[in-house]
């Protein structure tokens, strides 16, 4: 009796061990899991930046082969001249906007270009994909991939601002990289916000 009482208890206790075990490596597998889905949605920053300035009509077929959505808003509007120093100087036509393929982001372009069809700025915005619910790590990781990727293209920064969330008194803060050239000018700026807001945009032109 107490011999088999004693077996019992072993088997009891492998029970509870191979129990932990297994759920441990049930969580192993879902924190690995989820790594990776956010790593296999990634859209590696050189296909989704064009630094060159195509002519719209090109610019539309590449979007359209690209299943882009036109997001137009059918009216003229403009970017403030913090952005774009030289909006002022050239006459628009109404700007064509294209929202990409979802990934980890919801990534729109709008395109602002004249009469003749040449482009002259381009307006990135990476925006938070509430199907996928994008953590704030994967924006820090797209921002500073975007920064690598124009440094290595453009040179080194022309000036880098960088405010601190957690002891700012704001709501909302705001990290700004500008890059100036004889070819390419690039400005690269982010949004972090206490509830959780991220946002990334960048403004290419040539002026």
């Amino acid at each position: 009796m107490k011999f088999q009482c004693l077996h019992l208890l072993q088997n009891n206790i492998i029970f509870k061990i191979m129990n932990q075990r297994f759920s441990l490596l049930l969580i192993i597998s879902f924190l690995l899991h989820g790594c990776s889905v956010y790593k296999d949605k990634t859209i590696k920053v050189e296909k989704e930046i064009n630094l060159e300035f195509p002519k719209i009509s090109e610019i539309k077929k590449e979007e359209i082969s690209e299943k882009s959505k036109d997001k137009s808003l059918g009216y003229f509007w403009q970017v403030s001249e913090g952005i774009y120093p030289y909006f002022d100087h050239h006459k628009f036509e109404n700007p064509i906007s294209y929202e990409r393929p979802a990934n980890n982001f919801v990534l729109k372009v709008d395109y602002f270009f004249n009469a003749e069809g040449d482009v002259k700025l381009k307006f990135y915005e990476w925006n938070y994909n509430e199907k996928i619910e994008t953590p704030r790590e994967i924006f820090t990781d797209k921002f500073e991939e975007i920064k690598l990727f124009l440094s290595e293209k453009i040179g080194n920064p022309a000036s880098i601002k960088s405010e601190d969330l957690k002891k700012s008194t704001e709501e909302t803060v705001r990290d700004d990289i500008k890059w100036k050239s004889k070819n390419l000018n690039a400005y690269l700026f982010r949004f972090k916000g206490r509830g959780g807001f991220d946002q990334i945009r960048l403004a290419l032109y040539k002026d």
